[in-house]
Order: structure tokens, then sequence, then C-alpha cells
């Protein structure tokens, strides 16, 4: 999922990375950056990455440093696309041949392969300190109970928006609390500008219902993975999904390049979306610096907080059968923890950090000239560390395709919501058999 987040870092680019393998070993105990001035200087092996290519050109930094604590490890690095990637590791996990040592994933996926492929992969439970990781992003790494997965870039959502477009129109962001407000502000704009007021993907994709869910701290499936779309809160999410779009205030969200055009063009006065993409702006429209800013999300209630939704980000894993499981795990831990490399993939490649003593860094809480100076990132920082737990399962992207069924059947049929949702549970159900 979410391709274009990895895509649209602050330098907008994608693919990915892929290579062969190696195999045996234990995992060492020394995490990250601790290791320095500690190493065993006798720990060696040949590590392969898959990788994508911003995440790729992060991890050759982190393995060049690396190597000044442990120099006689070496690196082979690869390349290859999302979907390539995916398709390869699952032949591989198959067969048990042609793993990688590390391999980078999404992290709304790594569920579906931790639990397809149960033990395959290095459990790191016993070592990692999920306090100092975001809750979402300890969720995405979390199968069948355990630890598979390091946490790496997140994605927290807010609500960007065009302040010109906004004091057009004479409406105040701050007056902005709940949806319904949301919606007369969307009115007002389209009123006084003939600007809608956001994209809304009516078969493409489900976002805009997922964060709207997971605000209401509800997901597809509940703590113990049984499927959970008819609940209260995703009712009303999908209720809502329907009034926004009722309201005539959107554009169809029909593909990646629309929906960059809409948004290059001035054809949409907001977006809600994750931090990564206030890249994906700067490089679509520089022209159109200085009048961008960023708020929470709307929430339901005026007088219940939000809390909060996520939209993409990655994680790191090791194959349990790496030959280099030593070295593969220990460079794990010092990449995912390296304070100073996370702000460095941050600045440098846009991979907004899941480490939290990463965001405590002054360039987090620095203004950004483009959002007219607004300290944009002390607001994701916040929605960030109130992003409730998900339980993303191995039906995750099944889930997805069902649900955008869901939202095509409200907006473009209007279709009762409940029904509607009733529907998709019973769907869901007969298909995950839970």
């Amino acid at each position: 999922m979410k391709r274009q987040m990895k895509a649209t870092a602050l330098s907008l680019v994608m693919a990915l990375s892929l290579t062969a393998c190696s195999g045996g070993g234990a995992p060492v105990t020394k995490g990250g950056s601790e290791a320095k001035g500690e190493a065993d200087k006798s720990l060696s092996g040949t590590v392969t990455v898959w990788s994508w290519d911003v995440a790729l050109a992060h991890l050759q930094e982190e393995a060049e440093k690396f190597n000044e604590i442990y120099p006689d490890v070496e690196f082979n690095f690869e390349e290859m696309g999302v979907s390539q990637v995916y398709s390869k590791i699952t032949t591989c996990l198959q067969s048990g041949i042609g793993l990688p040592d590390v391999v980078s994933l999404e992290g709304e996926q790594m569920a579906k392969f931790g639990e397809k492929f149960p033990d395959k992969f290095v459990d790191f439970t016993g070592d990692i300190k999920a306090e100092d990781f975001l809750d979402i992003k300890m969720s995405e790494c979390t199968a069948g109970g355990k630890v598979v997965a390091y946490p790496w870039d997140a994605g927290p959502c807010a609500m960007f928006y065009r302040t010109d477009i906004f004091e057009q129109a004479g409406v105040k962001a701050e007056d902005i609390v709940t949806w319904d407000d949301f919606i007369e502000a969307g009115k007002t704009i389209m009123e006084k500008t003939g600007t809608a007021m956001m994209p809304l993907a009516t078969a493409r994709k489900d976002t805009t219902y997922r964060m709207l869910l997971m605000e209401q701290e509800g997901f597809y499936f509940d703590e113990n993975g049984n499927t959970n779309v008819n609940s209260p809160e995703s009712i009303r999410a999908m209720e809502m999904i329907q009034k926004i779009y009722n309201a005539g205030i959107t554009v169809n969200d029909n593909s990646w390049d629309d929906f960059i055009a809409s948004l290059s063009g001035s054809k949409i006065a907001c977006v809600p979306e994750a931090v990564w993409l206030a890249g994906s702006i700067k490089d679509a429209a520089p022209d159109q610096s200085g009048k961008w800013g960023v708020m929470e999300l709307p929430r339901f209630d005026k007088d219940k907080e939000s809390g909060g939704a996520s939209n993409g980000g990655s994680v790191l894993a090791v194959p349990a059968s790496s030959k280099s499981k030593e070295a593969a795990v220990e460079f794990v831990k010092f990449a995912m923890t390296d304070k100073e490399g996370n702000v460095e993939g941050f600045t440098k490649y846009g991979l907004y950090p899941s480490y939290i003593p990463a965001l405590d860094s002054e360039v987090f809480k620095e203004g950004d000239e483009f959002f007219g100076g607004q300290k944009i990132y002390d607001l994701f920082n916040a929605v960030g560390q109130k992003i409730p737990k998900c339980n993303y399962t191995a039906n995750f992207a099944e889930a997805i395709d069902l649900s955008k069924n869901a939202v095509s059947k409200v907006t473009l049929d209007g279709q009762d919501p409940k029904t509607v949702m009733d529907g998709l549970q019973e769907e869901m159900k007969a298909k995950f058999g839970k």
C-alpha cells in the first residue's frame, strides 16, 4: 500500500531493491548506536539488503557508519520495484532459497508475511525497546504475538490546506474543529472561489475512510483479528464519507497523476494525508511556497479528542535463515536506533522517523518556509504519538480491496452506509473465516 508515500519523501523518488541471500548464526543483544565503543570487532559476514531507492540510499550510508565499528562485515545492496520485492520475497519464503539478510517492507504489509510465514523472520521481541517507537509502528511490526521487524519511517496524518484559498474565501483554519465544520467550510470555499475542498477517491482507494476510522480508534479488525467493519465507529466513518461526497465539495481522486495535477493546478484547497505529502507538494508545486499550512484532521465530536491516523511507512526485517544473521540483526538495530542517522534519513530523504528519541532533534522543531514558517513537524510529532495500535493481520491488503467497493457503494451508488457495512462484515467474515 502507499507506494506514493515512499516515492514522495522530500526528494520524491520511488523504486525498490532486491538481491540474493545469506544464512545461519544467532542474534546479538547490543542494540543500534549503543554498540558504539564496545563492539565485537570479530563480527563478520556478508549482509544482503533488499530495499527501495531512497531507503536504500539511507541504508548504504548507515552501512558505512556500521563498518567503522564492524569493519569485517560486507554489504551487498540490490534494487527492484515494490511489487517485484513482494513477489520475490513470497517465492523465496515459500522455497527457503534466495532470501536476503535484511529486507524493507511496507509496515502495513509486515503482518501478512509474519503470519503467513511464522518463524521465518527473526524475533526481536526481547531486544527492542517498544517505548522508543510509535505505538502504531510497533503494531505494524507485530505478528503472531512476536515483534518480527524493526519500525522505520512513519506516516502520521494531518490536513494540508491552502492558506491563500482559505483567506480568499474568508475561512479560518482554527474554526474547523469537526468534520461537519470542514464540510461547511468546503461549501463556502466552493461558493467563494470555485475550488473543491479535497480529493476523494470513489473507487481507487479507501484511505479517507480508514483515516476517519482510525481517529475513532477503530480498524478493520479487532485485537483478536476478527472482522470489525460494522462497528459503530466504522459505520460512522462511512456515513461521513457519504456526507462529504454528497456535499459536492470534492474532486474524484482517479489516480496519483490526477491527484498531483489537482494539487499543482490549485483545484483543491485541502488534502488529508500523511507527513510524507509535504515533500510531494514541494516537488509538484514549488510556486506555491508560502501558500500552504497544516492542521490536525478534524474530529467527529467537538468535545472529544481525536486518536489520530496513519498512512504508510516501512519496517526492516531479517529472515531467520540468514547465514549472516548476527551481523544482519546488529545492523538493523544499529540503523533503526541511530538517532543522528534517523535525522539524516529525514532531512535527506524524507523518511520521517518512528524512533521517538530522534523526534526530539531540533530539525523537527524548526519552521518550514514552504509552509509559511509553520512548525509543521511539531504537529506531526504530537499526532504520531497518539495514534493507537492497530491489528493489521494477514488480511489487510484484501480488506482494502473489499473496503474500496464499500466506498463506491455509499458514494457513487448512494447506498445506506449501515447496510453496506453490514454486508461488508459478512463478506469479510466469509472470506477470512472470522
